[in-house]
């Protein structure tokens, strides 16, 4: 459902875009606005949902800090 609705709305958009009555140029201009928006939209919604998936490993799996005697010492 969240697919079909998301095809058809972006088939409304370019045929929108097609049927304005402005120069190419400015037809152009709408249609790579409109696939930047839509490719921005794709990325916020995956880090959004990286960061979550994150946090709640971090709750399962916390990070525990590595013993002292691991430290690398330098020699002179």
């Amino acid at each position: 459902m969240a697919w079909s609705s998301f095809a058809l709305a972006l088939l409304g958009m370019f045929i929108g875009i097609i049927n304005l009555e402005q120069l190419l140029s400015v037809k152009g201009y709408y249609a790579v606005t409109a696939l930047f928006l839509t490719m921005s939209s794709f990325v916020l919604q995956k880090t959004i949902r990286d960061n979550n998936d994150d946090d709640a490993l971090q709750t399962v799996h916390p990070v525990q800090p590595a013993p002292a005697s691991t430290e690398l010492k330098w020699e002179e």
